[in-house]
């Protein structure tokens, strides 16, 4: 899965196919954990298809949304890199397909394709500062407007445009919607109501069309 804008696509052809080589595969089950927080193993995965949610606990144990990652983005990178504990738990929300390399195969990788270490550090800068918006943005304030940030984020990175608007390719169900944006169901489905009364956005089977991208941004950045 070769999604715009992720670390995969901006790989150069051979670069991204020496990636591929590296590793073996591995299925994840939707709430399966990749990576848990504070584990000392430094694999680095690949994702290949589905989507994973980055969260941290705080200190009362809540846990914190950090990031979405795709399919064609790299997870567990900074471990390997460093040595040093897991820093967030990764969890599967869809079924997902990596490529998990080992820390020797993926340091040397590094080491021998220096475009592909620049990228990679880019990613890893841009990661940083994605967590600290989703941190920002989604740790309190109306469930509207926690939604309304999500769609606007997932549109803008991994939307395509379309004859309706802009659709959002990540496959995700409203359960595991209402799970990202930290909502019970039926406050993500009042949420989505709004929003398509407003002709915002228009909702089908595990998909949504954002119509009115400019107001969506509006209503992220309002108080509901």
């Amino acid at each position: 899965m070769n999604v715009p804008g992720t670390l995969l696509s901006a790989l150069s052809t051979d670069d991204r196919e020496a990636l591929m080589r590296l590793g073996g595969l591995r299925v994840f089950q939707p709430g399966e954990a990749l990576i848990n927080e504070g584990v000392r193993d430094t694999d680095t995965f690949v994702l290949l298809k589905g989507f994973c949610k980055v969260v941290s606990n705080t200190a009362t144990g809540r846990a914190v949304l950090l990031s979405v990652r795709v399919g064609g983005e790299v997870v567990g990178e900074l471990s390997a890199m460093d040595d040093k504990p897991r820093s967030a738990t990764v969890i599967a929300c869809t079924r997902v397909v990596a490529r998990e390399i080992s820390q020797r195969k993926f340091l040397g990788y590094l080491n021998e394709r220096p475009s592909a270490a620049q990228a990679i550090r880019g990613a890893v800068v841009e990661e940083l500062r994605r967590a600290t918006r989703f941190r920002a943005c989604l740790s309190g304030g109306p469930v509207v407007s926690r939604l309304a940030f999500m769609l606007d984020y997932l549109a803008a990175t991994y939307g395509r445009p379309c004859a309706e608007g802009v659709r959002i390719e990540v496959p995700f169900s409203q359960p595991e919607l209402a799970s990202l944006i930290g909502a019970s169901e039926p406050s993500l489905h009042r949420a989505l109501t709004r929003m398509r009364q407003a002709d915002i956005i228009y909702t089908r089977y595990r998909r949504v069309i954002v119509r009115d991208h400019p107001a969506l941004r509006a209503l992220a950045e309002t108080d509901g």
